[in-house]
């Protein structure tokens, strides 16, 4: 539920960073408020369409919004696959730990 969290935290900061209102936003991408507010809250899952309906409507690669739900994107995994010694270099650089 974390990951979710941190999706809901990213889009509802998208969305007050442009000053819109929840109903306003909900209106534009085609949704009820309630679907946006429960997605905001971390209470609904976040679909692939409206994940990337969403990415379009804040001009963001939809990846970023699939890295906040704890999704890393396959052409990354395959990488991190075929060279582990990847993982070390990027645990060190950034200070975390397995």
């Amino acid at each position: 539920m974390a990951a979710q969290n941190s999706a809901a935290s990213l889009l509802r900061e998208l969305r007050r960073e442009q000053g819109r209102t929840l109903r306003s936003m909900a209106a534009e991408i085609g949704i009820a408020p309630s679907q946006l507010s429960r997605v905001e809250r971390g209470q609904r899952v976040l679909a692939a369409e409206l994940s990337e309906r969403l990415s379009e409507y804040y001009g963001i690669p939809a990846e970023r919004i699939s890295l906040a739900q704890g999704e890393i994107p396959p052409d990354i995994v395959r990488i991190l696959q075929k060279h582990p010694e990847e993982l070390t270099r990027l645990r060190a650089q950034h200070g975390a730990n397995p």
